[in-house]
């Protein structure tokens, strides 16, 4: 093996790492890249099945120019040869591996011959769990016509149901995709996955999460928010020894109800009174009163119980109750 075992040993507890959101998860695949030969690589993931044919979008680019990066996210994903076949094969796919000429493809004339790359290797991510969204692939190319030997193209491909944790890391077996992943402590905001552009809540809005994180029952908090542009997300929190890992994607709207509506709803599930609502919203008793109401309605739940459980199972909270939670 061109690596020694020792090496691998470690990637693996890196790779691991990564997927529980302790590291960024680009540092497995860059040591991947550097440490076996590469020029460039990438790790692409995929739209859940039920998006309808989501694009392809990627994780992490180390090294390909953006309109190489884009044909790999779109052609070279959906109706290239070479990625079928990688498919079907379910392990990692060297030019050399493909059983036609490749130079005959498109993607050989799109993106191989304008980058010099000679070599490339298709590594397919099942999903971590039957049923998990957005299974994906790792990509790397060098400029060097040396193909990557097989016991590594072996070790990575007892790696893949690892590196298929770095496309949602941190995920829980109940928990929707993410397309932003953080790690929050009292000082720090960091990535570790997507882009912090994306995050719809400020770095002081980030920090509550991650305190009621801390404090809160089995260190963990999840609640709904709707942006500026009326985009709904969902965000989860969970506490971990020293960091919380805040994990933020879409969400579907929630029904009829209104911010306020689900303000309200997130107290009740804290058992909450009318009169403690209003004192910690700054809302007259009677307003409360008609917010809950509404949300049964909404929800369609027949009394008080029975909207704090549900509110409970959809994680149907707010910063606004979180704030008065904790305030």
């Amino acid at each position: 093996m061109a690596v020694d075992m020792r090496w691998w040993a470690r990637l693996a507890e890196e790779v691991r790492a990564a997927g529980r959101g302790d590291v960024p998860v680009e540092l497995p695949l860059r040591a991947v890249r550097d440490e076996l030969g590469f020029d460039c690589a990438a790790l692409v993931a995929s739209g859940p099945p039920s998006s309808g044919g989501t694009p392809h979008t990627a994780v992490v680019n180390l090294g390909y120019p953006s309109q190489t990066l884009t044909y790999i996210t779109t052609r070279y994903s959906r109706t290239c040869p070479v990625h079928r076949f990688a498919t079907r094969q379910g392990t990692p796919v060297r030019f050399v591996d493909v059983p036609f000429d490749y130079r005959e493809t498109r993607t050989y004339r799109d993106a191989l011959l304008p980058n010099g790359f000679r070599e490339g290797l298709t590594l397919p991510l099942a999903p971590p769990a039957p049923g998990a969204a957005r299974p994906g692939f790792v990509v790397m190319s060098s400029r060097r016509a040396t193909p990557l030997d097989d016991e590594s193209c072996l070790a990575l491909t007892m790696l893949s149901h690892d590196l298929a944790g770095l496309l949602d890391p941190g995920a829980e077996a109940d928990g929707a995709p993410a397309e932003v992943v953080l790690r929050v402590t009292p000082d720090l905001v960091e990535a570790r996955a997507g882009d912090l552009r994306q995050v719809p809540l400020t770095r002081a809005e980030l920090r509550l999460t991650a305190q009621a994180a801390a404090v809160g029952a089995g260190g963990r908090t999840g609640f709904h928010h709707r942006a500026a542009d009326g985009t709904w997300w969902h965000v989860r929190a969970v506490r971990r020894p020293d960091a919380v890992v805040v994990r933020i994607g879409r969400a579907p709207a929630l029904g009829r109800l209104t911010g306020r509506e689900l303000d309200v709803v997130g107290l009740v599930a804290r058992g909450w009174s009318n009169e403690r609502i209003s004192r910690g919203l700054g809302i007259a008793v009677r307003t409360v009163r008609s917010h809950v109401e509404s949300s049964l309605v909404k929800l369609d739940r027949p009394n008080r119980t029975a909207l704090a459980r549900t509110a409970f199972e959809r994680e149907l909270d707010t910063l606004g109750a979180l704030r008065a939670a904790n305030g």
